[in-house]
């Protein structure tokens, strides 16, 4: 029988773990302005929130009492943070999933391409229009708005002729607040990824992988991310297609949840083993020269 993991050694693991996470997300906050006294406070009322949750999936009674043993912290403590407004941006949430779903539609609709299965330049109004793609994708935003947020964005653009053509296939993260909003869905689902894979010993654990190599000369560095690119697109529309025709709103059964997420990482390897050091307690080299 294998040998249990020594509680001492897994904390020790999580914290090298947690303190990666923590890290590139105080690099991130950093260059935003956010002190150290705004992630506490942060840090604080998610741990309220997770508590909760946790005691409630055990089928226990949440109390202030279970809480507080949970996280350590204080009855004080958490009455204040109980007070607070709940932390949300459903309307940017909102935006982004509706606007991509018309995107989605688009690309896959055939009543909105072309003879050849391409997306289709559509006249504004009327049968088979942009309106009416609209209305079919995003439930009961107008197509003002959609129309707005998708020109601010660069993804349609109108053609001499007046009809609204797609310019770009992905949705991107073009600014600061889109940005801000998938490091919050797409971090968060990576992480609640591994977790139920840790907790999950059986063969139904989620899928993730991922594939690097760490001596890849810099000149390769553009041609993988065009290679990359190209290749996990075709893959995410070919998934796309798969799902939207399973997704429906009747309320028959328990709804889920359900994709894939794809990201490309680089980092010079010089920089990744200075990392390495720091994490391992190393003090790093004074160069001088």
């Amino acid at each position: 029988m294998d040998n249990p993991i020594d509680p001492e050694s897994r904390n020790t693991g999580l914290s090298v773990a947690v303190y990666r996470i923590l890290k590139s997300l105080a690099r991130f906050t950093l260059r935003r302005g956010m002190s150290v006294a705004a992630m506490s406070e942060l840090v604080r009322r998610a741990y309220l929130s997770a508590a909760v949750e946790v005691i409630a999936e055990e089928g226990s009674k949440v109390t202030t009492s279970r809480i507080c043993a949970m996280t350590g912290l204080y009855r004080r403590e958490v009455r204040r943070l109980e007070t607070l407004p709940p932390l949300t941006d459903t309307k940017t949430n909102d935006k982004l999933n509706r606007s991509t779903r018309v995107v989605s539609g688009w690309l896959r609709d055939s009543d909105y391409q072309t003879k050849t299965g391409r997306p289709a330049a559509l006249p504004l109004e009327g049968e088979n229009g942009f309106d009416t793609l609209v209305r079919k994708y995003s439930g009961d935003i107008t197509p003002t708005a959609i129309r707005q947020e998708l020109e601010r964005l660069g993804i349609i653009s109108f053609t001499k002729g007046g009809l609204i053509k797609l310019n770009t296939r992905v949705y991107l993260n073009s600014t600061d607040e889109d940005g801000i909003a998938f490091l919050g869905s797409d971090t968060s689902d990576l992480i609640d990824t591994i977790s139920f894979n840790l907790e999950d010993q059986s063969p139904d654990r989620l899928f993730q992988r991922k594939v690097a190599y760490i001596n890849v000369p810099e000149h390769n560095v553009d041609e993988f991310r065009q290679f990359a690119r190209a290749e996990c697109q075709q893959l995410l529309e070919k998934l796309d297609h798969w799902l939207s025709n399973l997704d429906s709103a009747e309320e028959d059964e328990t709804k889920y949840r359900l994709g894939v997420g794809i990201y490309h990482f680089r980092a010079e390897q010089s920089l990744v083993n200075a990392a390495e050091e720091d994490i391992n307690g190393t003090e790093p080299s004074d160069n001088k020269a």
